[in-house]
Formats: C-alpha cells, structure tokens, sequence
C-alpha cells in the first residue's frame, strides 16, 4: 500500500513539474515574442500575481545612479507609475519584508506600506535590471519551496526578456545612423551596388569571396561571422582547418593587422597558429564600432605585400559585406513583419464579427458600446444578450496577448458565455464554470479580464462578477461613485479555488454605469503619461446629463485627443448603460 501510495506520489509531483516547465516554456515564449516591454512588464506581473493568487504587485526597473523606476503596478494606486525610488544594494535572493531584512534594506519599509511585503530580484547575466515584489496570496502566507523555484524561473525569464527589449531598443537607434555610412560606402566602392542588389546571405558570401579573390589575387581565406552571440567559420579556403579557439581572438580586433605585426607576448600563440595556417592579415569586419566578424586571408598570389591601401580596401570591402548582411536580416524582418499584419487583420476580422451588429432596446435603460481597434488586435470582447423582456447580460472583457490568438481565445469565450447563460445557475456559479473551462482548454500564460452583470429592468437591479477587470464606474445622480469590485480571480490563470463573489447595485433615475477596458485608462499620450482612471471619472461626472451615446462619444474624444500623434497600442472597448427617468 505504502508504494502505491508513494508510486502516486511521485507522479502527482511529476506531472505538476512537467505543467510548470510547460507554463514556464509558454511564458517565455509570449515574453520573449514580443517587443512591447510594457506588455512584458503587465503579462510578467499578472503571470506571477496569478499563479501566487496575490491582489497587489510592482514591478521597478534600474533606472542608474542606484535610481529605479516603479514601470507598472497592479492593486496599486496608478499614480505611483513613473515615480523613482533610491535603492542602494539588492541581494539575489528574495526578500521578506520582516525586521531584518527592512532594517538591512530601508527601502522596502515604502512598499510594505502599500501591502506588498516579498520582492524579486530580475537577474540578466548577473546584472540586476529590476525588482518586482507583491502581497502575499490570499490563501497563505508563505511561499512553498516549489513556488520558490517557480517564482525565481520566472523572474529570469523576465528579466531577459526586458534586457533583451532594452537592447533591441538601443539597437534601432544605432540602426539609424547606418544609411549615412552605406551611402558613403556606395560612392567610394563600385562593388556596393552588387552586395545592395542581394538579400541571399549565402550568395552575399560567394560574392565577398569572389571580390577577393578578383581584386586582391587571394586564393586562400577565411570568413568568420557573429552568429547567435559567437564567432563561427562560414568559408574556408585554407588547407588546414581554421581553429575554432582562433575565434575568441577575433573581438579584440578593432582594426585591420598584419600577422607578422603581432608583437605582443601574450598574443605569440595566436601569431604561430596564424602563421601554420597561412594566414598574412586581419581584416574585422566592423559594423557600428563593434567587431562582428573577420576576413582572414593568406598571400597573394604574385607574391607581393600587403599595402596599407589593401588593408583599407578588404576593409571596406568586408564591411559592406557585413552591412548588407544585416540589410538582409532587417528585410527578412520586414517579411515576418508583413506577415505579422496580415495576421492582425484576419484578427480584426474574427474580433469585428463577434461583437453585437446593434444593441437591443432595453426598457427603462439608454444604452451605447463602442470598440475601437487599434493595429495590434488585444481581443478585447464586450456583449449584450437578451434573456427575457426584463432580463439582460452586459458582459466586456480583454483577453492577454495581441493578434491572432487572443481573438480566437475572445471567440472561445463568446461561446462559452452564450451557451452557459440560459442554464440559469448564479452569475458567480457560472463565472466559475466559464473560468474552469477557460483554464482548461487555454493554454498557460493566456487569461482574460472579464467582467459582466445582469440587469433587472424592472427593479433595476444589477447583479455583477467582477474577474480581475479594471473596475467599472456607477456614478449616481448625486455625483456620488461605487467601484464594481465584487468577483474573484482573472479568467484561465488557473481552477478556482475561492469562490467568485456576487455584488448587487441598484441604478436609480439618471445614475451612469460605465465598462471600459485598458485601452482606455492606458491610453499614452507623446510625453509617456496615461489617461488614467481619474480623467474618465472626471469627464463622466461633467456629462452625467447627457445621453449614453453622447457620453460615449466625449470619452472617445477626450482619449483620442490626449494621444494625439501617438500609435494606439491597444483596443478601445466601452459601454455605458444609463438608467433613464421614468417619472
């Protein structure tokens, strides 16, 4: 009994590590696919927030000078975004906001103010890029040794992933400054009109070959190249095999050398290995003042020595060679990228048709909705359905990821929503059902937002769920506000555990209930500051007389011109409900 026992044991623990690695591998892939770090940064934190079932969270990233910067919160005021914090020192571990640690640690006695008490380092290669931290989860008060593991797994792959973006980032501003070197390249070298005419990396190859070969009269050579952050051989002409450990020497070059030029004792190794090999010159083959390969060649033919004008010349020759190696890469990119597009529209065309062609009358009620799509597709859902005269179900909810996937996600809970309704069961038992059944055909890393109600129109009654979604707006006719913030967890992040709580308000003659999602609170304007929740209070107190659809309208405008000249990043998805007088 006892090894069965133990045999069940063993699987049970085996078929949860295999789950985690699978939610670590989706993780990584929906981080690491994306260029977006504020998408990272949210996806990161709702990720983790999630999997500990915690309601408060930050994430800071180094901002220099021992500065770093609160980049998003969640459960937190949103104001705090933006703001800088002085940390001195941050240890690879994570902490605990107890005494000791918050005497050793000053800092952290701000955010435990806030509720959040453990806090993540994110390590990249050793280098700390940021600090996350939340409140402890609502089921318990320590972290198990496997959610230790899990957490810090997590952390990494964020952590790369935001330094990985960071570079990307600095890597376009340097791309800039590159067609002003290829134009200079282009009038001193005929050649360059051929390496511009070719996209083939390997055709680029034989044509660098061929050019040295023509012009220098070498028939012996070799051709390394960065590849995947090391160097590689990917042409030889040598009768010995070109040593692999030859290439860690190559990133010390900055500038074409003559073998026989090496004087330094600590380089004699190199000049012997080079000399056995035939090898005459060093050419680097430099893009943007950094070494990203090397042309190795051997005698010439006829004899001769180089000149400093033949080192000048297989330099320029290799660097338009490398330049139109990474036009290649940055036209393949262009490819991915077109193909990333025509995805975005097939997703806006499953996420139109899913949405409510008009609005049912409801009695007693004005009503509006909009969705407004932006370039990259969020799936963000909203629906109104008619269970009787009296009856009606207001859903609106976003769905994690952009494109493709997060509409045919938005379509699976569309049905999942439509055929669950009419059963009758509490909106909380039916959340339930829709988050289990979310949870277990989504995979790990995709969930949804979600919040929806139903509203009684004869006694104005709205019972409502509230899953994790940027909570809705009741202002009432006397300027006075509730926060719809009765539910429970996100949608898919996992099972429910705890039970999904039901609230109740009552709308009253002129009270205004609005849903949005955050597309519209997070709306970007060109100096990096949001729209933000207090704003959209703010317009909608001012309006409280205006129809539904009038209201709608102010708000549409009011966020399209706070962007102005700006991309919008995400969906912007409303609905206003406005009870009207019947007296």
């Amino acid at each position: 009994m006892n090894k069965l026992s133990d045999q069940s044991s063993f699987e049970q623990k085996s078929f949860e590590g295999a789950f985690e690695l699978r939610s670590l591998f989706e993780f990584s892939s929906v981080v690491n696919s994306s260029l977006d770090l504020k998408f990272i940064l949210n996806h990161f934190l709702l990720t983790l927030m999630g999997k500990l079932v915690s309601l408060r969270g930050v994430v800071l990233l180094d901002n220099g000078s021992n500065s770093f910067r609160i980049e998003n919160v969640k459960g937190l005021p949103l104001d705090m975004v933006g703001s800088t914090i002085k940390i001195d020192k941050i240890p690879n571990r994570i902490l605990s906001a107890n005494a000791v640690d918050i005497k050793k640690y000053q800092w952290m006695k701000y955010f435990k103010s806030q509720g959040i008490h453990l806090f993540i380092p994110l390590c990249a290669q050793d280098k700390i890029v940021g600090i996350t931290g939340f409140a402890p989860g609502i089921l318990k008060k320590k972290l198990s040794k496997k959610e230790t593991t899990y957490i810090k797994s997590l952390a990494n792959i964020a952590a790369s992933a935001i330094e990985k973006n960071l570079f990307i980032g600095e890597l376009k501003q340097v791309n800039r400054r590159l067609d002003g070197k290829v134009q200079e390249l282009n009038t001193l070298f005929e050649m360059s009109k051929e390496f511009n005419a070719v996209l083939d990396p390997d055709r680029l190859l034989k044509l660098l070959m061929f050019s040295v070969m023509g012009q220098i009269g070498v028939n012996r050579f070799a051709i390394c190249l960065e590849q995947d952050g090391s160097m590689n051989v990917v042409a030889s002409r040598l009768n010995k095999q070109f040593n692999s450990e030859l290439c860690t020497y190559i990133p010390s070059l900055s500038a074409p050398l003559l073998v026989q030029d090496i004087t330094k004792k600590s380089d004699a190794v190199w000049r012997d290995s080079l000399t056995e090999l035939g090898i005459c010159a060093l050419i680097p083959l430099r893009l943007q003042n950094k070494t990203k390969g090397l042309l190795a060649v051997g005698e010439k033919m006829r004899g001769e020595e180089y000149s400093r004008t033949d080192l000048e010349f297989l330099s320029s020759l290799g660097n338009l060679a490398v330049i139109a190696l990474e036009n290649a890469r940055l036209f393949k990119e262009a490819i991915e990228k077109q193909k990333m597009e025509d995805e975005l529209l097939i997703a806006k065309e499953i996420q139109k048709g899913l949405l409510p062609a008009r609005l049912p009358d409801v009695p007693r009620f004005d009503v509006s909705a909009t969705n407004i799509s932006s370039k990259q597709v969020g799936g963000d859902y909203y629906d109104f359905i008619q269970l009787s005269s009296q009856q009606y179900v207001i859903a609106i909810g976003d769905v994690s990821g952009k494109g493709t996937p997060a509409s045919l996600l938005m379509a699976n809970l569309q049905a999942t929503i439509r055929a669950l309704v009419p059963i009758g069961l509490s909106l909380a038992e039916l959340t339930k059902r829709v988050n289990d059944l979310i949870s277990d055909n989504t995979s790990s890393g995709r969930f949804i937002t979600f919040f929806w109600g139903m509203l009684h129109t004869e006694s104005r009654i709205f019972k409502y769920v509230n899953a994790g979604h940027n909570l809705p707006f009741l202002i009432h006719r006397d300027r006075s506000i509730t926060r719809l913030d009765k539910g429970g967890i996100i949608l898919g992040i996992m099972k429910a555990v705890v039970p999904y709580q039901e609230g109740e308000v009552k709308l009253d003659d002129g009270d205004v209930l609005v849903l949005f999602t955050d597309g519209v609170s997070e709306a970007m304007n060109s100096k990096g500051e949001e729209f933000g929740e207090d704003r959209l209070e703010e317009i909608i107190k001012e309006n409280l007389n205006e129809s539904a659809e009038v209201i709608l309208k102010i708000i549409v405008d009011a966020v399209k011109e706070f962007s102005i000249n700006t991309t919008q990043s995400d969906d912007i998805t409303l609905v206003i409900v406005k009870a009207k007088s019947v007296h």
